[in-house]
């Protein structure tokens, strides 16, 4: 049997929403909810939803620390979690702006370990910027940015 010029084109998709726009960073602007004369510095974190099982409290990604009533962070492009035992990784999680987190802060005494998310989680990508008001985690919404 003879093939004479015999051409097949598959078409390329993309595996994007196109009411979505994907951005490569966010930011975030949080308002400090413990300020009243003085303001309470908060540790803001960031919980993927990819979470392992583990016995050292949820992993979060470090997004900053707010002194003041309000502030403005560069939420991390991606993060990185691995499960080491006796010096051999076993298991990585990656995170990065196009999956789900959601945001938090340990109310003291509490500490890192003990923290876990206060607010729904959301895309990063999904937006230029976010703003949320912590510890408290009310008001998460999408908004145009603002600078760090």
């Amino acid at each position: 049997m003879k093939y004479a010029g015999t051409l097949v084109l598959l078409p390329l998709f993309a595996c994007s929403s196109a009411n979505e726009p994907h951005f490569s960073s966010a930011t975030l602007l949080v308002e400090n909810t413990t300020c009243n004369s003085t303001c309470a510095p908060i540790q803001i974190l960031g919980f993927p939803t990819n979470q392992p099982n583990t016995p050292g409290g949820m992993w979060s990604i470090e997004i900053g620390v707010l002194t003041t009533r309000s502030g403005c962070f560069t939420i991390p492009a991606s993060s990185t979690f691995r499960i080491i035992s006796n010096g051999v990784t076993e298991k990585t999680f990656t995170w990065t702006l196009l999956n789900p987190l959601a945001l938090g802060a340990p109310v003291p005494p509490a500490t890192r370990l003990q923290a876990g998310p206060s607010t729904a989680t959301f895309v990063p990508a999904a937006a230029a910027g976010w703003k949320v008001s912590l510890p408290s985690g009310v008001g998460l919404s999408a908004t145009e940015g603002c600078t760090p």
